[in-house]
């Protein structure tokens, strides 16, 4: 027991597919540490999820007034050590007003177009998007992106634009059809 919090171990079981574990924060606790996820043939799940967010470029991004959803179709890069995504928009935008007051976001990158539908994967992020204001930060991914999206070269020259980046909270992995892998980070 520490601070009051009883501490335990997250475990998880693969069986069949599915992925079972147990849930300690729905008691109070929290955890430790994790055990890997592994999927069947081995590779760490966390490893398939960043493979995909680093090989993809766009997204959709859904945001929220507090009342109804909007979804905006957005290009990203990601960090050295794929722990945060960053997008640019502007400030005059319904998504970056929702942003402001509802930081809450969700992203889905997905495979649609590269193989058979029944072989799509697709991961939805779900974390807090934070507006950048570190000018040297906004320095460095405004290089970057004109290097990985060179076509919004012009948007990204306009005064009243905003980077923004979305700190990691929690993926669900879809791999085909039924087969789906969630992963909360601590």
């Amino acid at each position: 027991m520490t601070g009051g919090r009883r501490i335990i171990r997250c475990w998880q079981v693969v069986a069949l597919g599915t992925v079972l574990h147990t849930l300690p924060h729905r008691f109070g606790y929290r955890c430790m540490e994790k055990m890997p996820r592994q999927t069947a043939n081995g590779i760490l799940m966390i490893n398939r999820i960043k493979s995909l967010i680093k090989r993809k470029t766009s997204c959709v991004l859904a945001t929220t007034d507090g009342h109804t959803a909007h979804c905006s179709l957005m290009a990203y890069i990601v960090s050295e050590d794929s722990d945060r995504l960053y997008l640019v928009t502007p400030r005059n935008t319904k998504k970056y007003e929702n942003i402001k007051h509802h930081p809450g976001v969700s992203l889905l990158i997905d495979t649609r177009g590269e193989q058979s539908r029944s072989q799509t994967e697709a991961l939805t992020v779900s974390g807090t998007c934070h507006i950048l204001t570190n000018t040297e930060e906004i320095s460095k991914v405004k290089a970057a992106f004109k290097r990985q999206h060179p076509h919004l070269e012009n948007l990204i020259g306009k005064d009243r634009i905003a980077f923004l980046y979305v700190a990691f909270e929690s993926f669900l992995f879809l791999d085909g059809p039924e087969k789906a892998y969630h992963e909360k980070l601590e």
